[in-house]
């Protein structure tokens, strides 16, 4: 016969095992649909970044061309790439040439783009006084990688204007150019302006190569924090002024402020490796400018490097201000001088720190020789307030 306490126990002990392994198979199957499909509530910033970033996957812009489209840059495919642009903010461009119109491309705020190798934009030949292939116009927290731009030049169809730019940076902030590679252009390789009264702010340029653009290999007019590390400007001509780099304001409501220049390298430009001229920042009010150059280098262009302020545009007692340091150039085979200047406001400060310069057969110069130089006549002007120290 049954012993009914231990019946009672027994049952007692096998509805807890029952109990807890129900437990215990509940709890397995969460951990199990947990760690294969984590859900993601959106309702805090952090999750918002998460599901952002497993949706942010480039975009291969050819899926934006038309069907059968070509590979080798003989349609105009601009209004094609203009819609994926609108779309999307990260883009890849494929590995293959596209043609695009003097309407060019508008790049909007929060935009990373990046050309393969093989990648480049062909300009078809106009008539226009002024475009610009990569438009970046009052927008923010822009990358462009590796852009290839070929323009027009020499099948222009007019010879009216100076302004054709491979790309164009207006009145924009927290703007990256790695790598561009612009040839060829009607007017300037690359272009920093300000648009109704905005000024660039924080722009970079890294490894930039600019050659055989007609006006100047590149060119700014306002900026303020702008760093351009390690460019090439070369073979400017056709426009004046003809130069690899050049610093030049348009009114007096730019400004040419905090610029850095780290290992430029200028070569065989018909007017000057970099100028810079300060005349139109007067007109206004006071203005402070600030430029640094670290070892640069130019080679065959007519002057390594001029800086100019005259006061053509002043109305009155404004001032320009501020320091242009130039230090460890290395100016070789200039057709006309090494260094030049018409500084005629003392306020701006010109110190060239271990200058290294040849003469046009390529012989090095001494210090006593170089000095000769940058003093012969006017070529630094008597009342500039400059050092040299070798």
């Amino acid at each position: 016969m049954r012993d009914p306490i231990n019946f009672r126990v027994n049952l007692s002990i096998r509805l807890v095992l029952i109990i807890l392994l129900f437990l215990l198979s509940q709890c397995k199957k969460d951990y199990i649909q947990d760690s294969v499909t984590p859900s993601i509530t959106l309702g805090s910033q952090n999750d918002v970044s998460l599901a952002t970033s497993v949706i942010s996957v480039p975009y291969d812009v050819s899926k934006s061309l038309p069907a059968n489209f070509v590979k080798n840059g003989t349609k105009d495919y601009t209004t094609y790439l203009q819609s994926a642009l609108n779309k999307y903010t990260n883009i890849v461009f494929p590995a293959f040439p596209i043609l695009v119109n003097a309407t060019g491309l508008k790049i909007l705020s929060n935009t990373t783009i990046t050309f393969l190798a093989g990648s480049k934009l062909l300009l078809v030949p106009n008539n226009l006084p002024n475009y610009s292939v990569i438009r970046i116009y009052n927008v923010s927290n822009v990358v462009l990688n590796n852009p290839v731009i070929i323009g027009d030049r020499y099948a222009h169809s007019s010879i009216d204007g100076q302004w054709g730019q491979g790309i164009t940076i207006s009145g924009s902030k927290n703007i990256i150019l790695n790598a561009p590679n612009i040839t060829n252009c009607w007017g300037d390789g690359i272009y920093l302006s300000s648009i109704d009264t905005l000024n660039n702010h924080n722009i970079t340029i890294n490894n930039a190569y600019c050659r055989s653009n007609r006006r100047n290999g590149i060119s700014v007019t306002s900026a303020v924090g702008l760093t351009l590390e390690s460019p090439y400007a070369g073979y400017s001509d056709g426009s004046p002024p003809s130069a690899g780099i050049d610093f030049e304001a348009e009114s007096s409501a730019d400004q040419l402020q905090k610029i850095v220049i780290n290992n430029a390298r200028t070569e065989y430009n018909t007017g000057n490796g970099i100028t810079m001229g300060f005349r139109s920042l007067f007109g206004g009010r006071n203005k402070f400018i600030g430029f640094q150059l670290n070892n640069c280098m130019d080679k065959g262009s007519a002057i390594g490097l001029n800086a100019t302020a005259t006061l053509t545009r002043r109305v009155g007692n404004e001032t320009v201000t501020g320091d242009i340091k130039v230090i460890n150039p290395y100016w070789r085979k200039n057709t006309n001088t090494p260094l030049a200047t018409n500084l005629l406001v003392t306020t701006i400060r010109l110190n060239v720190v271990n200058p290294i310069v040849q003469d046009i057969t390529g012989q090095q110069l001494t210090d006593a020789q170089a000095l000769a130089i940058f003093t012969y006549k006017t070529h630094i002007n008597r009342t500039a307030n400059y050092t040299i120290t070798f």
